[in-house]
């Protein structure tokens, strides 16, 4: 009974998470080629039946980069969710599944740069959540926001 003087567990507040050096910026400009990609698989030329890639997967694109966070650790698999939600993470890796449909409708250019964005996608937060530092600092996210950007540019200007 001599510890009841201590504070219980519940009771610490743990110490605030500091960000990393240039995290704000960073986190911006992925979430600003985040809209970028959404917007570009928004405007894909596929028919009404194929709403599902112009729609729920647009969204989840946006979703995902726009809700980036370095501190969120959740593991999951062994990785950290880095702010993916699960529903949003299982929309990115249904595309899969979709591609042979839409693939009547899309350029092969089309169809990789798609391809490629929702893997890039899936798979930032979870990198995001394993090495913040190292990710933010050494310029990764920024290297990968462009890849981004160069699949959309790639694609658009195969169709020109």
């Amino acid at each position: 009974m001599f510890l009841s003087h201590l504070p219980s567990p519940s009771a610490v507040k743990p110490e605030p998470r500091v960000p990393w050096s240039g995290e704000q910026e960073a986190l911006a400009q992925a979430a600003a080629a985040g809209r970028r990609a959404a917007a570009w698989v928004r405007n894909l030329p596929l028919p009404a039946s194929e709403t599902w890639i112009v729609g729920p997967l647009a969204d989840a694109i946006e979703d995902a980069m726009t809700s980036l966070d370095p501190g969120d650790e959740t593991w999951v698999d062994g990785t950290g969710r880095g702010g993916l939600s699960q529903p949003t993470e299982e929309t990115l890796n249904s595309l899969i599944y979709a591609m042979p449909e839409a693939a009547t409708w899309l350029t092969c250019e089309q169809q990789l740069a798609l391809l490629g964005i929702a893997h890039c996608v899936s798979g930032i937060p979870k990198l995001l959540a394993n090495d913040p530092g190292t990710v933010i600092e050494s310029g990764g996210l920024a290297a990968l926001c462009r890849a981004l950007d160069i699949g959309c540019r790639t694609a658009r200007a195969s169709v020109l």
